[in-house]
């Protein structure tokens, strides 16, 4: 089997487990809705929120540069679920096939991940006690 398909087989199947541990729903309150258009400007995040943003940003931004996802930032669902050396594997795989990461942007409705040969989107999702109790990468090859 090629190492670009075992990659994305194993994506596939972080999606799928992922799926069943944080419904639809859990996945997509961790998104902000698109904005609607309108001549004002977007309001800035809640103390609250913009504490969420930074510390989504912070796990996603260290997973991809360091290429290790900690165990003690998931939540106990999660790594029965997937193994903190799963991520690690899915990290190394997609930038195997992406190339070097580069860095995060913060969209609308995810983050972006950049890499030399293409983009990433990220999913991420907190339980009430600050772990990741979802995570999605999505990428997206340059052709």
């Amino acid at each position: 089997m090629r190492p670009e398909t075992a990659a994305m087989r194993l994506f596939a199947s972080i999606v799928l487990a992922l799926a069943s541990i944080a419904p639809a729903t859990a996945l997509a309150q961790s998104a902000s809705p698109s904005p609607s258009p309108s001549a004002n400007p977007t309001p800035s995040p809640n103390p609250a929120q913009a504490a969420a943003i930074a510390l989504a940003q912070s796990r996603i931004d260290t997973m991809l540069r360091t290429g290790h996802a900690d165990p003690s930032w998931f939540s106990k669902g999660f790594l029965e679920q997937i193994p903190a050396n799963q991520v690690d594997y899915a990290i190394v795989a997609m930038t195997r096939q992406l190339g070097a990461y580069k860095s995060l942007e913060l969209t609308p409705d995810k983050f972006v991940a950049h890499f030399v040969n293409g983009t990433a989107g990220v999913f991420i999702h907190f339980d009430a006690k600050n772990k990741i109790d979802g995570l999605v990468f999505q990428p997206t090859p340059t052709i």
